[in-house]
């Protein structure tokens, strides 16, 4: 039995005994608990530290060592015994290749978490300067940077496997011609979401207007824009065709408030005195409401029908919400008023004269 279990170990499994890659795992297993335990130990105490402190420097040394993952730690304690375990063959080589992509990874990870921080920061500062511009643009570049640190990583990642990455770009030639065309789209929406960071035709939080479209802008990323409409519904427009479409932009720093036109139409058979009256009526409806300004109210028209007033007033809002209610209130009022000087609305009639011939 003895004699059995001895060939059993001295099996060759890739090159290599299977009492040496025993070895191997064992001291992987029982190193990777070690620094586990070291990393849990000194986190403990730095976030302690960290919280008796302002700096946050010491907050991204912390966020730093938390983000270590588990993975990292088994390939860093497989690739510490591999050096102390020699392996015959290919596979030394292939653990330190392995190793070194999952190095990139966790470097990778901490840049983009560094990036986010960076980022992070300013964005609160021009959130509280209620700078709405300045935080879109930081979110598409937080993207873009996003972007480059992976493609970093995989252009090293395949380095560290062999590939030739100048040969690799130089040889997409006509392939890589074909792919931009199959792409066309894509890419325009990347040059279009670039173009919104830069030009600013609109920003995170402003409710805007796009053909039959409305709703509150919440994140525009590299490819499209998402709106949220007033009944709640997500609507997920392309940057290119934002950018293409007749776009109406009511934020609040742009318009301090809107212009409003009403039409009103009274009968034809209302005394000259009413009549004369109703200019000044609408006048003092508007000017009582503190929250609109007055601008013209006349007679425009003698309709089929009616005779028309044209009221025009701003409202002294840009929020969709409150302007929306604020109009309601003064319609309200207007019809309280007119049905108090028994003035008629008018509305469609025709009027039917027989006469009798005899």
């Amino acid at each position: 039995m003895i004699d059995s279990l001895a060939n059993i170990i001295k099996t060759d499994f890739f090159n290599n005994a299977l009492f040496d890659w025993g070895l191997l795992i064992l001291s992987s297993i029982i190193l990777f608990l070690i620094l586990k335990l070291f990393k849990n130990i000194v986190y403990s105490k730095l976030v302690k530290l960290s919280e008796k402190t302002s700096n946050k420097v010491d907050d991204y040394i912390v966020s730093t060592l938390g983000s270590i993952s588990n993975i990292f730690i088994l390939f860093l304690s497989i690739f510490i015994s591999s050096k102390f375990i020699i392996l015959k063959g290919f596979m030394n080589d292939r653990i330190e290749q392995i190793f070194i992509i999952i190095f990139l990874w966790q470097i990778t990870k901490w840049a983009i978490n560094l990036s986010g921080l960076v980022f992070d920061k300013y964005k609160i500062q021009r959130e509280k300067q209620n700078d709405m511009h300045s935080v879109t643009a930081i979110s598409g570049f937080t993207k873009l940077v996003r972007f480059l640190i992976w493609t970093i990583f995989l252009l090293l990642a395949l380095d560290n496997l062999g590939v030739n990455i100048t040969a690799l770009v130089a040889g997409l030639g006509i392939g890589g011609l074909a792919i931009a065309l199959a792409a066309q789209s894509i890419l325009g929406d990347l040059f279009a979401s670039l173009t919104i960071m830069i030009d600013k035709p609109i920003a995170i939080g402003d409710y805007i207007q796009i053909d039959n479209y409305m709703g509150t802008v919440k994140n525009i990323g590299i490819k499209s824009t998402k709106i949220e409409s007033l009944s709640g519904e997500e609507i997920i427009i392309s940057n290119s065709d934002l950018l293409n479409s007749r776009l109406r932009n009511y934020h609040q720093s742009r318009m301090q408030k809107r212009r409003t036109t009403i039409m009103i139409g009274v009968v034809y058979s209302t005394p000259f005195s009413k009549l004369n009256s109703i200019q000044s009526l609408l006048t003092k409806i508007v000017n009582d409401s503190k929250s609109t300004e007055f601008v013209r109210a006349s007679m425009v028209e003698f309709a089929d029908f009616s005779l028309n007033f044209e009221l025009v007033y701003n409202v002294l809002s840009s929020d969709h919400g409150e302007y929306i209610e604020i109009n309601h209130k003064l319609r309200m009022k207007i019809f309280e008023e007119f049905d108090k000087n028994k003035i008629e609305f008018a509305f469609p009639t025709r009027t039917i004269h027989i006469e009798n011939s005899n």
